[in-house]
């Protein structure tokens, strides 16, 4: 492991340690369980430390979790989940899953329309005829109401660390800057996260091959809103798949 992702990993489990992670997977269980997602392969994309799943594997068979970091998958040594490091829009199994989530914004890293639309179909691809993948978003109503609580600093044993984060309502990027200090040497991160108006969502999945099941509010099952905070989204595939 590098110094710097690993030290980026404990950072982001000292600033994740206020989630409810087992709420949060009671929550994803009962969208499959609402969904009646086949029995089989479950799949978890951008799972950083795999906090959520260490819930839901009592639940759960045979899921796999992906992240792009290996420092964040291999954090926690005594993670009992098969574990591949790969980038979620270029997913590399043969494989199909019957579930398939994503949570913590991991969908507002893709930037761009078209890669978002890229992202949506290779999706289809591993997802089995009637499965189901559920994801959740945040929108700028989040971004304006939070991003001066997300500035702050800290120390971790010898690691120091700030974290300055900012939206710009022009590009509808939320950027967070990371300075972390290990050994005496400095480190620098910025993480980009593309703030897509509500209906976008909806417009890009029309040319795709899934379609909106439901949209919820963030941990509820009411209707989200365009301007709600953080939306739930539950997509299958379409009927035609093939012929798209």
């Amino acid at each position: 492991m590098s110094k710097q992702y690993s030290a980026l990993a404990l950072i982001y489990e000292h600033i994740m340690s206020s989630v409810d992670y087992k709420s949060w997977a009671e929550y994803i269980y009962s969208i499959y369980q609402m969904v009646r997602a086949p029995a089989g392969r479950v799949l978890e994309l951008g799972a950083g430390t795999g906090k959520l799943s260490k819930y839901l594997k009592t639940k759960l068979d045979n899921i796999v979790l992906t992240d792009k970091s290996s420092d964040m998958l291999n954090h926690d040594s005594s993670l009992r989940i098969n574990r591949v490091v790969c980038n979620m829009t270029k997913l590399p199994f043969n494989n199909k899953f019957g579930f398939i989530f994503s949570s913590f914004d991991s969908i507002n890293y893709i930037l761009t329309k078209n890669k978002l639309n890229e992202f949506f179909n290779s999706i289809a691809d591993v997802l089995e005829n009637n499965g189901c993948f559920t994801f959740d978003v945040s929108l700028e109503k989040n971004s304006q109401r939070y991003q001066s609580g997300l500035n702050r600093a800290g120390s971790l044993g010898e690691i120091k660390f700030a974290q300055k984060s900012f939206y710009s309502e022009k590009e509808r990027i939320h950027y967070n800057e990371f300075k972390i200090k290990v050994e005496g040497k400095l480190y620098r991160e910025i993480h980009k996260q593309k703030i897509y108006e509500f209906f976008d969502y909806f417009e890009i999945l029309e040319n795709s091959k899934l379609y909106v099941e439901n949209c919820f509010e963030a941990f509820t099952f009411e209707n989200a809103e365009s301007n709600s905070e953080r939306v739930q989204f539950i997509l299958k595939k379409k009927s035609n798949y093939d012929n798209i």
